[in-house]
């Protein structure tokens, strides 16, 4: 048994992780975690019940990033493949504190912990992306709602009701309101990249 004493620890949305034998379980409630513990202890426990689980021995590599994640994410390595499974918790908090909770015997099972602020460069990636996203999709939809002020229909169409949704919608508002949502979301999204490059986020890791 890997973790010799139950470790529990607060989950989203009133939920909780539990950490006991060779298991990470996230996303169950109190009583389904004192269940568990109680299967555990009789060799009754049966892993394929659960959405959120992750054997330990098949774990390869963890992050997050401090005071940034809720979560931790893991790499989780077996003979058929190579996937990647987070555990939630409540708050920033309580990811630090899971990770505390366990870097000591992961240390154990020689994982190689490190503690690195990350690049102006890497901490800007994903923001940029969510920016770069937002303004396309929202020029496309810029772009048809103004079209639809000048089109005209010489035939029937056969057209998706979602699209169909859309063009009634805009008809109505016009293409400014989705000018005004792009360029807003598009800013905030500039501003919360340009925020994580002045301070880039401290991630720690640890990798067999």
């Amino acid at each position: 048994m890997i973790f010799e004493k139950p470790i529990i620890l607060e989950g989203e949305e009133g939920n909780v992780v539990l950490i006991y034998g060779e298991h990470i379980i996230g996303n169950i409630t109190k009583e389904n975690a004192d269940l568990s513990i109680e299967r555990i202890d009789k060799n009754v426990f049966n892993s394929s019940e659960f959405e959120s689980i992750i054997n330990v021995n098949e774990i390869f590599e963890y992050e997050f990033e401090v005071d940034n994640d809720s979560h931790i994410m893991f790499e989780v390595r077996n003979a058929n493949s190579v996937t990647y499974k987070t555990i939630d918790f409540k708050d920033c908090e309580t990811t630090k504190k899971a990770e505390r909770s366990i870097s000591e015997k992961f240390k154990q099972l020689g994982f190689k912990r490190e503690e690195k602020q990350i690049s102006a460069i890497s901490a800007a990636v994903v923001p940029g992306s969510v920016a770069a996203f937002v303004a396309v999709m929202g020029g496309i939809f810029t772009w048809y709602a103004k079209y639809l002020e000048t089109r005209v229909i010489t035939r029937a169409r056969i057209i998706k009701w979602y699209v169909y949704i859309f063009e009634k919608v805009a008809e109505v508002i016009g293409f400014y309101p989705f000018l005004i949502i792009t360029v807003v979301l598009t800013v905030c999204c500039l501003l919360w990249m340009f925020k994580r490059m002045a301070n880039p986020p401290i991630k720690i890791s640890a990798v067999k």
